[in-house]
């Protein structure tokens, strides 16, 4: 494991982190290999890459960067969805920032997510895309994480980067309050993370 020394991280998130999870370098590495076996399936075609905000920002910048290193031509789109108020699942699904579906249409669609637990909110998302586009072509998942959970998911994803133990996670986009996205690697937060005051930054 990578020593708290040695990582990078805002002065005011000390004590916040309880445990390394994944290091930055073995995240990039996954996403490339990722990006290949989406460049093998969709060679020749143009999906549309839906990134799932705020979340999945990180991932999907550095997928679309690995894409282009293997030639593979892409739409963009973004969705901003959450079910998530602190550390649990809410079970409600909230849109506040929907694109054209007209943009979607005879399109395969990749929807980009940093991760899946109960797989609740992609689960109301796809949906919902393919009721008001019934001409999209294709839906696939491409989710960072995947969480192991004694009850499966209600979706899986095509596309897995890692899948990890039942931990609250935070950093490389994950956040929790908002907080501590802008950690280069993936954390397990701590007690003092969760009871920090937000507020106070």
């Amino acid at each position: 494991m990578l020593c708290f020394q040695t990582s990078i991280y805002p002065p005011e998130y000390e004590g916040h982190l309880d445990s390394l999870m994944i290091k930055r370098d073995t995240i990039l590495a996954r996403v490339r290999a990722l990006a290949s076996m989406i460049h093998q399936d969709y060679e020749g075609r143009r999906p549309v890459m839906v990134c799932i905000l705020k979340g999945a920002c990180p991932f999907y910048q550095h997928l679309l960067d690995a894409l282009m290193d293997f030639r593979q031509g892409f739409l963009t789109e973004f969705l901003r969805v959450s079910s998530y108020e602190g550390t649990s699942t809410t079970g409600k699904v909230k849109f506040s920032g929907v694109f054209n579906m007209e943009d979607l249409k005879g399109r395969d669609v990749i929807l980009v997510e940093d991760i899946i637990d109960t797989g609740t909110t992609l689960s109301e998302v796809i949906p919902i895309l393919r009721e008001q586009c019934p001409s999209i072509k294709s839906i696939e998942i491409c989710s960072l994480l995947s969480k192991r959970l004694p009850n499966p998911a209600k979706i899986e994803a095509k596309y897995v980067g890692f899948s990890i133990p039942n931990h609250f996670i935070i950093g490389y986009g994950l956040d929790y309050n908002e907080l501590y996205r802008d950690l280069k690697d993936i954390w397990v937060i701590s007690k003092a993370g969760i009871e920090f005051d937000s507020g106070t930054l």
